[in-house]
């Protein structure tokens, strides 16, 4: 199904039990989402591959993606192997997003990868999927030895900066925008595509609430989780200094929760530029601008649902096959 000529994804995280996981992917399908973006972080959510089967198994046109992985962890014979499973069990639903990593590798010490490395990882497992061999960091060559034919995985980056932007526009699929959404920053963050012809998916977290203050309150974690990774120098004056606070006492152990000390650091303002929020009525208006937008192919809503006030994902998705979803 389509909104507005537009698809809509779900972030899933991973923080509920598998078989909870699967029952909300039904749902979500059955109300119109096109896919299901489910978190890769190892100590904060449970095992990717299996999540990502038990939904398959569970729907029968969703498609289900990673949300993001990342090279540092998971190699990419291992990577490419998961993805040509999923693709094969569910007919061709699988998609790999990948990232530079955030809490996947801060929670365990590690760096972020670097462009180049993520660049290299989605040729190596595109390669791989296609049959063909990699040379791997060990100088061993190889190659899927039981795949029959190549599998199309559609590869995914997410971007939250000019050079990953330009860079992901040049060797990926699809590309998720994870820059904000105000006119500004969803603006700047296309420009920084150019005339790529990759999908655009925009990261949108996401919060209805019986006022507008309510639904700011719900949603500021995840605004949190995406200043994190933004330049300081792209803010001004008093959103500015929010950031460079947020940014020097960020819980990264707390990154899915709602109840982070850290959240409170994120103004009002940052949060309207950065999230889709507030009242039934507000949040129709804003996913309308979002679907409408020129170049924008995809909108992947984010809810909080993790942490006290933070509402079950049922009834997240339920309020939208009711107040919103009729209304686009």
């Amino acid at each position: 199904m389509t909104f507005r000529g537009k698809r809509l994804g779900l972030t899933m995280w991973g923080t509920e039990p598998v078989a909870a996981m699967a029952r909300h992917a039904a749902l979500a399908e059955r109300i119109g989402f096109d896919s299901v973006w489910v978190i890769d972080s190892q100590l904060l959510c449970r095992d990717i591959t299996v999540s990502l089967a038990a939904i398959l198994s569970a729907t029968t046109t969703l498609r289900a993606a990673t949300g993001v992985t990342q090279p540092v962890t998971r190699h990419a014979s291992v990577t490419a192997g998961m993805m040509a499973t999923l693709a094969e069990m569910s007919g061709a639903r699988a998609i790999l997003g990948i990232g530079t990593g955030f809490s996947s590798l801060r929670t365990i010490g590690l760096k972020a990868a670097r462009i180049a490395e993520v660049e290299a990882f989605a040729s190596d497992v595109r390669r791989l999927l296609h049959g063909g061999s990699v040379a791997f960091a060990s100088g061993v060559e190889s190659r899927m030895s039981w795949l029959d034919a190549p599998v199309d995985v559609p590869i995914v980056v997410a971007a939250t900066g000019p050079r990953m932007t330009r860079a992901a526009a040049r060797f990926a699929d699809g590309v998720i925008l994870h820059q904000g959404l105000s006119p500004d920053l969803l603006g700047r963050a296309l420009e920084w595509l150019g005339e790529s012809t990759a999908e655009v998916s925009c990261w949108a977290p996401y919060s209805l609430g019986a006022t507008p203050e309510e639904a700011r309150d719900r949603v500021r974690s995840r605004v949190a989780g995406a200043l994190v990774n933004v330049r300081a120098d792209w803010f001004e004056g008093a959103e500015r200094e929010a950031v460079e606070r947020l940014q020097a006492g960020y819980d990264v152990g707390h990154h899915a929760s709602a109840a982070a000390d850290h959240a409170a650091i994120v103004p009002d303002s940052l949060v309207d530029r950065y999230a889709l929020s507030g009242t039934a009525e507000q949040i129709r208006a804003g996913l309308i601008r979002l679907l409408d937008q020129p170049g924008v192919d995809r909108v992947i809503l984010n809810p909080q649902i993790v942490g006290p006030g933070a509402k079950p994902l049922d009834v997240v998705l339920r309020e939208l096959e009711t107040e919103v979803l009729p209304y686009l």
